[in-house]
């Protein structure tokens, strides 16, 4: 346990440093691009996400649950990682440069295609540095991945300001495809420090019984992630739209996207700081915990506690703390009602995200999955019924979101429970006689 403790303890000081870093980025540029062309950013961005979750979502945890077990050779894991990351990456990249034209026109806003053209490189270079990240988590180096983030988010936040004060006067389209650039810049030099601290390749040749394993592992959290992504995508084009009906001009529609995705989201999701710690140091040690089942339910329980005390801090901060937020910080009085209102999803997502962190850890994803594609399904019904309304609009979609989140973590919970009922059963003498 001291282990985990200081595994995530160095997690928690380079994610607060990221995140002050990314608050300080997200505060500047929205007020260098304005909510106009922040929003463009985000439209263009959930659409490119659907390109990168393939080669990112639950690659790091399957390489840090492969790198971690007994008997892993770490150079043959290593390398079936980045092979099959290769391989994603061939067909992505130039399947997304054929339909952005189309993605574009299909977001409603063709000033939308720079942004998703910057972000093609991000394919290949997010999901070779997933597959080192979580591969130096299952060797219990948390140090490695900690660097290298605070040297991303730095490089990122240092060009993207300067290229936004360089091309201040450009048109919406260009100023919303800069932060990509910056992105794309400190992806090279974050992938650079992994490889120099990374063991030779040269000599292994990708074992295809990993590489189909890793597939394995990441396919019920890939499916959960792009049914995410997807409706997140029809989202983009959803609230939009929902809230012309409501009687607002297409610019306002877009600044009021702009509004949620670009301001508060990313106030939301601060307890990230910790959680997010707490999430990639759960997963291996979970799995080192399988068959210890009193040691296994005491981390489990002690890991969610400590994030929902996060959670609360977060939310209450963000309650009382949102007419300073929005007057003072984004001087957008616009925000402040809208933060009080989703304060409480602040806690239900720093939950959420340790559950997922112990769902991967026992191999429990396929049972995950259903309530995040039900979940995902609500958020987009209920936006689509509150947001036309006049009186209601973006307040709708953050409802939609505090539902979605709780039916999420309440699924969790069922899934964690039968899991640890299963394995009570399986370990007491009338089950092992079964």
């Amino acid at each position: 346990m001291a282990s985990l403790k200081k595994q995530a303890l160095v997690l928690t000081i380079a994610n607060a440093y990221t995140r002050a870093l990314g608050f300080v980025l997200r505060l500047v540029t929205a007020r260098l691009m304005g909510a106009q062309a922040l929003g463009v950013m985000e439209l263009a961005s959930s659409a490119v996400m659907l390109a990168i979750t393939p080669v990112t979502a639950g690659v790091p945890t399957a390489m840090s649950r492969l790198a971690a077990r007994k008997g892993a050779e770490p150079r043959a894991v290593l390398q079936a990682g980045l092979s099959l990351v290769k391989r994603l990456t061939a067909w992505l990249i130039p399947g997304m440069l054929l339909i952005s034209p189309a993605i574009a026109w299909l977001l409603g806003d063709l000033q939308t295609l720079p942004s998703i053209l910057t972000s093609l490189p991000l394919i290949g270079l997010l999901g070779t540095c997933a597959v080192y990240s979580g591969w130096f988590y299952g060797r219990n180096d948390a140090s490695t991945p900690a660097l290298s983030e605070c040297a991303e988010q730095t490089v990122r936040c240092v060009l993207a300001i300067l290229l936004l004060m360089f091309f201040r006067r450009s048109s919406v389209s260009v100023t919303a495809a800069l932060p990509n650039l910056a992105e794309v810049a400190a992806g090279v030099v974050v992938l650079r420090m992994f490889r120099s601290k990374s063991p030779r390749l040269k000599h292994i040749a990708p074992d295809a019984s990993i590489r189909q394993e890793i597939l394995r592992l990441t396919a019920p959290t890939t499916a959960a992630r792009l049914c995410q992504t997807a409706l997140r995508a029809l989202n983009a084009v959803l609230l939009p739209t929902c809230l012309r009906r409501s009687g607002l001009s297409a610019l306002a529609a877009t600044a009021q996207f702009g509004l949620l995705n670009g301001m508060a989201m990313p106030l939301l999701m601060l307890p990230g700081i910790i959680t997010g710690a707490i999430c990639m140091v759960a997963t291996p040690a979970v799995a080192r915990r399988e068959g210890h089942d009193l040691h296994l339910r005491r981390t489990m329980r002690q890991l969610l506690l400590s994030a929902a005390g996060v959670g609360v801090i977060a939310s209450a901060g963000l309650f009382f703390g949102a007419e300073f937020i929005g007057s003072f910080l984004y001087k957008e009085a616009a925000l402040a009602p809208l933060l009080r209102l989703m304060a409480p999803a602040s806690l239900l997502m720093a939950v959420q995200q340790v559950q997922f962190g112990l769902i991967t850890g026992l191999g429990l994803q396929n049972k995950a999955l259903t309530g995040t594609v039900i979940a995902s399904f609500l958020t987009l019904i209920v936006t689509a019924l509150l947001c036309p309304i006049p009186g209601i609009r973006l307040y709708g979609a953050g409802i939609a979101t505090l539902a979605g989140t709780l039916l999420r973590i309440l699924w969790n919970a069922a899934v964690l429970r039968s899991s640890r009922r299963s394995r009570h059963v399986l370990s007491s003498p009338a089950g092992s006689c079964s």
